[in-house]
């Protein structure tokens, strides 16, 4: 194992070849295989990411249709501001986004 971490956990060739440096061993492909299959850092590096699962989309989406034949909606209300000359001015926000194009108008 301590060849292994000092060939910075390289691989079966690499560290076979620091162990046959100093000793030989019989089946030592298969010793160091093993013992690169049991370290953690190995086992760690080598892991494959999971597959994303994915929903179905809706139906709106997935079938073609002009922009904005479907939208959204935000709507807040009642925010006051300062206008320039120091008097204060209600304002709403509306924001409508298109399904369709993803754009926000």
């Amino acid at each position: 194992m301590s060849e292994h971490e000092k060939s910075f956990h390289s691989g079966v060739v690499s560290t076979l070849s620091r162990v046959r440096n100093n000793f030989w061993i019989p089946r030592g492909r298969q010793v160091v295989k093993k013992v690169i299959s049991e370290c953690l850092i190995c086992k760690k590096y080598a892991l494959k990411p999971a597959k994303q699962l994915t929903g179905q989309l809706p139906r709106d989406r997935v079938v073609e249709s002009p922009p904005f034949a479907v939208v959204g909606i935000d709507f807040t209300g009642a925010i006051i501001i300062k206008a320039g000359d120091q008097s204060c001015k209600k304002v709403y926000i509306a924001l409508f986004t298109c399904a369709v194009t993803c754009g926000a108008y």
